[in-house]
């Protein structure tokens, strides 16, 4: 073949010996470098082969070959397999790849020379989920599917997603394109956490219940796969006495862990807590859900009277109160019927004298009473201020099942007795109250009862600084006692002045100390102070004694020197009368 000024020589070689032409390249190839319906222009030369030096000189021809080239066509590009399938985890993260694992290959042909070799690439059916790139090739290339969007990847809502990949050349005179199916599988994760049936658990239990007693069954199911979530368990129980409760991790069943549970209707009605569930065998993904328990009420508390006990004084026409007469008690249990207090006089109503509204508490006179006359000696007053008393005994009951109740006593007295409720502060912190009675009623002349004694607090009136080193006068108590009168009560200031003598401090007039005991300690104490006393003065005496005789005795070594010093003050003198004398 001659190829000296033929483009086309390349793209052919020929058989030296039998002349046969073989195609070396792409017809495509020619076809882009040349014209439609232009031939293929070849020159051959045909020479002898001379064998002998005497053979005639070699001959040679040529000739010239004309090739047409076949009408020219347009092909599709074209995939290296026919469908793909990949899978990928629910809820990829967006820019994952999906991976083609063997026999697919992610390549896409175009057998197109030139412009009609150009090709786009998009997704049908996609939804936005994935992306491929490139965009746009040329002849051949490797595509890439990635996550866009992985709202549907979804294995709770679906296990697959379907799409195509279209190819599509973009030459000015030609729209052949190819499509091919991905049918991508889902792969299921551990992303969803348990699901309780209910959004909230309600249940009412009594106060009262026991150990043991059932609360209630909470139930979670898990929407990813047994296999890949494992079970779900109850793992705890969270908020205020979640101590109190069992709570089965297999099964949650919840029940009362102990008799002392803490419920209690009075403190709370309804308690707020929380109850756990995880997936993978308690260790995966949690969930949690309220329980609210609604305490029923229970008739647990007693009714309690504010006063220990009740007095009361009639006014001077014996058909009623000086002030209105009414007791009261309290129930703490939270509901009704159980809280709501009742009242009736059980005992000391002989005559039926008084009346209490059972629902007030109110305590009025029916009719005028009468009291007895008695003889009375003014030494005895104290004594019979009690027969003149009326005692009744109140019962306050509420209307719960069982029934519970308590007592109080109601002291009447008569017009002519005047009571006081008096605070004392007095000495000691825990002073004797019989001792404290007698002290007091001898101090005010009346009869003392005391309801209540109680350190005495530094910032209470009567509380100021006392000095000293006497601990028990700073050490002080606050009585509250009432001072019981009649018109002949009288205070005698012998008694007073008795009992002072016998108890040389306050703090032994209120204690259990022995009043023998107490002089004893104080005659001990004086006997020392005038012991003491008796050897200061002998002291003070033997010294003046010492010095009244160094002044008169020649063998005290002060007597010496008291001595020279006076006759030499007394020589001067003389001297000087002498010679007055002479002269």
């Amino acid at each position: 073949l001659v190829s000296e000024g033929n483009p086309f020589t390349s793209f052919f070689d020929i058989n030296d010996t039998s002349g046969e032409i073989f195609l070396m390249r792409p017809l495509e190839e020619i076809a882009a470098i040349t014209h439609v319906g232009d031939p293929v222009l070849l020159t051959v030369i045909a020479e002898e082969v001379k064998v002998g030096r005497d053979e005639p000189p070699a001959m040679a021809s040529t000739v010239q070959l004309a090739l047409f080239l076949p009408e020219r066509t347009n092909s599709a590009p074209y995939f290296e397999n026919d469908h793909y399938v990949s899978r990928i985890d629910e809820n990829a993260p967006q820019g994952t790849a999906l991976s083609f694992a063997d026999p697919y290959v992610s390549r896409v042909y175009d057998d197109d020379i030139g412009k009609n070799g150009v090709f786009s690439l998009t997704l049908l059916n996609n939804n936005g989920t994935f992306e491929i790139s490139p965009n746009v090739a040329e002849r051949s290339t490797s595509f890439l599917i990635r996550v866009r969007d992985n709202i549907l990847l979804d294995y709770e809502e679906r296990h697959s997603v379907q799409f195509q990949i279209l190819a599509q050349e973009l030459g000015p005179s030609t729209n052949l394109s190819t499509t091919v199916n991905v049918n991508v599988y889902i792969k299921d994760v551990n992303d969803n956490p348990p699901i309780f049936d209910q959004s909230m658990y309600t249940v009412e239990l009594p106060e009262n219940m026991t150990a043991g007693t059932k609360v209630i069954q909470v139930k979670a199911t898990d929407i990813d796969t047994a296999d890949l979530s494992g079970r779900v368990r109850y793992t705890a129980i969270l908020g205020y006495l979640n101590t109190s409760l069992n709570l089965n991790a297999d099964s949650g069943l919840i029940t009362v862990s102990t008799n002392k549970h803490g419920f209690d209707r009075e403190v709370m009605p309804e308690y707020h807590l929380y109850v756990e569930a995880r997936d993978n065998d308690g260790t995966g993904n949690r969930a949690q859900v309220p329980l609210i328990i609604r305490i029923i009420d229970i008739n647990d508390e007693t009714p309690i009277f504010e006063k220990e006990f009740y007095e009361f004084i009639l006014s001077p026409d014996l058909k009623s109160f000086t002030s209105v007469a009414i007791i009261h008690a309290i129930d703490k249990d939270a509901t009704p019927p159980n809280n709501e207090v009742r009242y009736e006089i059980v005992n000391g109503n002989y005559e039926n004298q008084f009346t209490l509204d059972k629902l007030t508490g109110e305590l009025t006179v029916r009719e005028r009473i009468t009291f007895p006359i008695r003889a009375r000696r003014k030494r005895q007053i104290l004594s019979h201020i009690d027969q003149d008393m009326l005692f009744l005994t109140a019962r306050a009951y509420d209307l719960g099942v069982p029934v519970r109740f308590s007592i109080t006593n109601i002291r009447i007295y008569p017009p002519e007795s005047r009571t006081r409720t008096v605070t004392f502060v007095v000495p000691d912190e825990s002073p004797n109250k019989v001792k404290t009675e007698e002290t007091l009623s001898t101090i005010t002349g009346g009869k003392v009862i005391i309801h209540d004694i109680r350190p005495l607090q530094p910032d209470e009136p009567g509380a100021k600084t006392i000095t000293g080193d006497n601990t028990d006068t700073i050490r002080r108590s606050v009585v509250t006692a009432t001072v019981l009168y009649d018109s002949n009560s009288v205070v005698d200031i012998s008694q007073i002045q008795q009992r002072l003598s016998q108890h040389n401090s306050s703090y032994a007039l209120m204690n259990d100390s022995d009043p023998v005991a107490t002089d004893t300690l104080y005659k001990a104490e004086n006997k020392l102070l005038f012991w003491l006393l008796i050897f200061l003065a002998t002291l003070v005496a033997l010294t003046i004694l010492i010095i009244l005789l160094c002044c008169i005795c020649s063998w005290c070594p002060l007597y010496g020197a008291a001595s020279h010093s006076s006759r030499k003050a007394s020589k001067p003198t003389r001297y000087s009368q002498l010679s007055k004398f002479s002269k």
